[in-house]
């Protein structure tokens, strides 16, 4: 895997990039931080096989009850890792899909309901805390469900992943008896793609495990050295150096492989939800972070590339590829094509070479505009390759916070609208007054109420 190397930096950069690796290792060793640890997670991956083994034979299809990393980060390894559109194939014993249910909009989860054979499902609730009002109420409409199709039997259809220890979900997997995994209590929801969160799901699909995990250690080797072969770290100070040095404060990351585009969308809340905060780590008011934006290549090339190429001078780009695609289509001589100057050069080239030749037009279109471009290449698009990345993109953002100067753990935003929730829907323990909002006026369908 390979980092485009950009503009020099300055020593004092150079310093305070040190700073924020040591930063990163102290919290490390006093064990705040423990996504740097998953890839040796002997007990956990064998907890994760023992209870794949426990899937009987004829379930072939799991559904992901999970929002934010808890849906993202697996959804993420699912896409790059396992044969495109096989979530489409029809659930006939043959082939095993995942589905990723990650909202609550009752159109789509009764549509889901109404699709799926729930005696051929195995469904993964996914939530650390273990009580998600979106993913709890979830799990309510499918306990019932389940409890009207497969009776008793409802433990061979539902697996709880959440806190070792704490929480309602806890709670319910140890009185059922239901098989359970563990996220551990200092990996949060989007530093959790290696942990069972995503191994589950990822190992249900087929993927190799091990050496997903193998990659994501052997790219962790890299990051935690303090010097300057060091893709994460140049990363991170890279993407900040742009944003509060060069003013600009976006980021597209736009995937050339069309599995690794949803890697693109779970960065974009690996790096806000980390990086967007009110305060420093010192208490001052701040107010800082970057906007994340995931595209894809050659698509939005019609989309979004005009703005890009010469709309405001105010984004950096990362893109995505791989050396080797692992297939290509040839297009055929035809006579039609051969007729038309437009279209005869593309008989006897690959569909991948013509992606390839995409990305290297649109990095030099912006590079000749002045905008700064960047490459992550990937090996291949295999196991090892999917964990060098995810782990060079988390270390990246851990090594970003200190930059900013935020805490790059913690997501004090989101709370807050969680709290504002429950305090709408009546919650014991949570009242408007408590945060001085109108929750009733936020939520209002009305336009002229919305403040």
């Amino acid at each position: 895997m390979v980092a485009a190397a950009g503009p020099g930096l300055s020593a004092d950069a150079d310093a305070r990039a040190l700073a924020a690796v040591e930063h990163t290792l102290a919290r490390r060793a006093r064990g705040d931080i423990g996504f740097f640890d998953l890839p040796e997670q002997g007990d956990a991956l064998e907890d994760v096989e023992r209870v794949l083994a426990g899937i009987a034979a004829d379930i072939d299809t799991m559904v992901v009850f999970g929002i934010g990393g808890s849906s993202l980060g697996p959804r993420a390894l699912v896409s790059a890792l396992t044969p495109p559109w096989s979530w489409l194939a029809p659930a006939d014993g043959r082939r095993r899909r995942v589905l990723f249910c990650d909202n609550i909009d009752p159109v789509t989860v009764a549509g889901l309901f109404a699709t799926i054979d729930v005696r051929r499902c195995v469904f993964n609730v996914v939530t650390k805390s273990g009580a998600t009002a979106e993913t709890c109420a979830q799990l309510l409409l499918l306990l019932e469900r389940l409890g009207a199709v497969v009776g008793e039997r409802v433990a061979q259809h539902l697996i709880i992943t959440t806190d070792p220890s704490r929480g309602a979900l806890r709670a319910l997997a140890s009185a059922h008896h239901l098989p359970s995994l563990r996220v551990p209590a200092n990996v949060g929801g989007r530093f959790s793609v290696l942990s069972p969160v995503g191994l589950l799901p990822a190992g249900f699909a087929g993927v190799d495990l091990r050496a997903l995990l193998r990659g994501a250690a052997a790219m962790r080797e890299r990051v935690l050295r303090n010097h300057a072969d060091n893709p994460a770290l140049f990363f991170a100070r890279h993407m900040h150096h742009q944003h509060m040095v060069a003013g600009r404060p976006m980021l597209v990351m736009m995937a050339y492989v069309d599995g690794l585009y949803d890697t693109a969308d779970w960065f974009r809340q690996l790096w806000a939800e980390s990086l967007g905060k009110a305060l420093a780590t010192d208490g001052r008011a701040i107010h800082v972070g970057p906007t994340p934006i995931a595209a894809r290549g050659a698509t939005d090339q019609h989309s979004q590339l005009q703005l890009y190429a010469e709309g405001p001078d105010d984004k950096a780009y990362c893109m995505l590829t791989v050396d080797d695609r692992g297939a290509d289509l040839t297009m055929p001589a035809h006579p039609w094509a051969a007729a038309h100057d437009e279209l005869a050069y593309l008989q006897g080239r690959g569909l991948g070479e013509l992606l390839d030749a995409e990305l290297r037009g649109t990095m030099a279109s912006l590079r000749r505009r002045g905008r700064p471009v960047g490459i992550v290449r990937l090996a291949g698009q295999d196991a090892a390759s999917v964990g060098e990345l995810i782990m060079l993109l988390e270390a990246a953002t851990a090594f970003a916070g200190p930059l900013y100067g935020v805490d790059p753990f913690d997501q004090p935003g989101v709370e807050e609208a969680k709290r504002l929730a429950f305090a709408a829907l009546g919650r014991p323990g949570f009242s408007d007054g408590a945060v001085g909002v109108d929750v009733a006026t936020i939520l209002t369908s009305d336009p002229a109420h919305v403040r």
